[in-house]
């Protein structure tokens, strides 16, 4: 597969997801991703995107201001 962007090759890699939400971030670490090896782009498949949303909306009810996460964690 390769990149939508710039045509590069892409790897399996785990990424930090980010969300800079008005009162609060959201940090999700080790997301399956394929990334792009010339510009970083990353990509992830349907489930892992679903899975992402399911724990963004779960934690951005919490008053934290800032909430760290491991994704393999949130998804058992």
């Amino acid at each position: 597969m390769e990149c939508f962007k710039c045509n590069g090759k892409l790897i399996e890699k785990n990424v930090n997801y980010v969300v800079d939400l008005e009162k609060t971030i959201i940090i999700v670490k080790e997301v399956p991703a394929k990334v792009c090896m010339q510009c970083g782009e990353q990509y992830f498949d349907d489930a892992v995107a679903q899975n992402i949303e399911e724990i963004v909306n779960k934690l951005k009810e919490l008053s934290a201001e800032v909430t760290i996460v491991k994704y393999k964690e949130k998804i058992a």
